[in-house]
């Protein structure tokens, strides 16, 4: 069964770090991938602290209806000015493979367009179900930097 893709971007606060945490847990598959441990409330609220200190760098809530079902968070102007970079995509897992990931990306790039001129994603860990979704997506592989880290590109204009 195929969801309706419509989804509302909602800008994440400090306070939100519970609604963050449940997504996180609601992943146990992601967190197996990337091999680390899932990060406790407390790790989520000092990282949405960092985050309200960096202006480039934007982290929202995807909101389907009245449930949260995923969390994006990419950074503008990086790695050049003419550059974005989503560093984390992440769909609750009993959702995933229902277009929701595909929507999202699809509204980031529309948000970027007239703004940037390329966007990248990276991959952590051997998450190879990642990888498939950015070619999917229209990326192509850029670089490994390192054993659990990749790079993937796609050129908005």
């Amino acid at each position: 069964m195929r969801v309706s893709t419509q989804l509302e971007f909602l800008p994440v606060t400090s306070d939100l770090a519970p609604v963050v945490h449940n997504l996180y847990l609601s992943c146990p598959t992601y967190i197996a991938l990337i091999g680390g441990e899932t990060p406790s409330l407390n790790d989520i609220q000092r990282e949405l602290e960092t985050l309200r200190h960096d202006t480039r760098r934007q982290a929202v809530l995807l909101r389907q209806g009245e449930r949260v079902v995923g969390f994006l968070d990419y950074k503008v102007a990086h790695p050049d000015r003419h550059s974005a970079t989503i560093s984390l995509l992440l769909i609750e897992e009993s959702l995933q493979g229902r277009g929701l990931g595909k929507a999202a990306v699809e509204q980031l790039e529309a948000l970027l367009k007239n703004r940037m001129e390329r966007l990248y994603a990276v991959v952590y860990g051997q998450n190879e179900q990642a990888k498939r979704f950015w070619e999917r997506m229209g990326f192509t592989h850029l670089r490994d930097s390192g054993p659990t880290l990749c790079w993937y590109l796609k050129h908005l204009r």
